[in-house]
């Protein structure tokens, strides 16, 4: 082969090369955070619904945990679009947990069975909490979306209406679906039984301790939707924070592949709120 023909050889890999490791690399998601293990914890017809855990990176021998529940509008999504912020919660020293749970079919989420297995996680982890090297005092719960409507659910006790249902120890909600009346976004996906899916219509004096961060551009969540849960949780004799970020839309605190500021900071705001509740 003629040495000009090696030349144009090695410049065209040197170009094709990079492409490929690049797409290599996000087809099979190389450096993409991956779970320490999967559990099955409960299972819906003939699909098993298993925790994401990414264990704390600490030599505590019982850490925190928090279980996260993925948004969607309880129709799609899944336990992965939370890993970045297990993958943050863990190297700050908490277990983190996030949690599949049944989805709807043909535009109809299943709400009360999604809420069935929200507390079914959450049960699960208490049950288990020595094995897994959780401290049973502070198990905490939090998602985004649909997935803070059911971390909500836990605290209200929406999946059994019982003033004894398990709660968690403490609520990381990230733009949450808490209002579900009529006149708000979301009615439609449940207006035959909006009042027993509802958190805010079952806001009590058990009601967890809060943290709610939402944007102030959402038009799924209203601002005047979280200020008003978060009066009623007060009015009731709990604690909610609010932490509102401007100009932001629906789902600001995903990760989004590391250009997101927003993700850091509602994360370590969570954080935050969570370690103060250690007293």
């Amino acid at each position: 082969m003629a040495k000009e023909h090696w030349y144009f050889l090695a410049g065209a890999l040197a170009v094709i090369l990079p492409l490929v490791l690049v797409y290599a690399t996000k087809k099979l998601q190389l450096f993409e955070p991956r779970p320490d293990a999967r559990i099955v914890f409960s299972q819906t017809g003939d699909t098993p619904l298993s925790l994401h855990v990414f264990r704390a990176k600490t030599q505590q021998a019982a850490a925190p945990a928090l279980l996260l529940f993925h948004g969607g509008r309880w129709l799609y999504g899944g336990p992965p679009s939370l890993y970045p912020q297990c993958r943050y919660f863990a190297a700050q020293g908490l277990h983190c947990f996030s949690a599949g749970y049944r989805l709807g079919r043909n535009g109809q989420p299943d709400v009360p069975g999604a809420l069935a297995d929200a507390a079914a996680a959450l049960a699960y982890l208490q049950a288990h909490a020595a094995e897994l090297g959780i401290d049973s005092r502070r198990i905490y719960a939090g998602g985004g979306s649909s997935g803070g409507h059911l971390a909500a659910g836990l605290g209200a006790g929406l999946a059994t209406h019982s003033p004894d249902a398990p709660r968690p120890a403490g609520l990381v909600l990230y733009n949450p679906m808490l209002d579900l009346s009529p006149g708000t976004p979301d009615h439609h996906l449940v207006k035959d039984h909006w009042q027993a899916v509802s958190p805010y219509h079952h806001i009590d004096a058990g009601f967890p301790p809060t943290l709610i961060m939402s944007g102030t551009r959402d038009p799924e969540v209203p601002v005047a939707t979280v200020e008003a849960f978060c009066a009623a949780v007060r009015a009731a004799g709990g604690r909610c924070e609010l932490e509102l970020y401007e100009g932001q839309g629906h789902g600001f605190y995903h990760f989004s592949e590391g250009r997101n500021p927003w993700f850091e900071r509602s994360a370590r705001r969570a954080l935050a709120f969570l370690n103060n509740l250690k007293g």
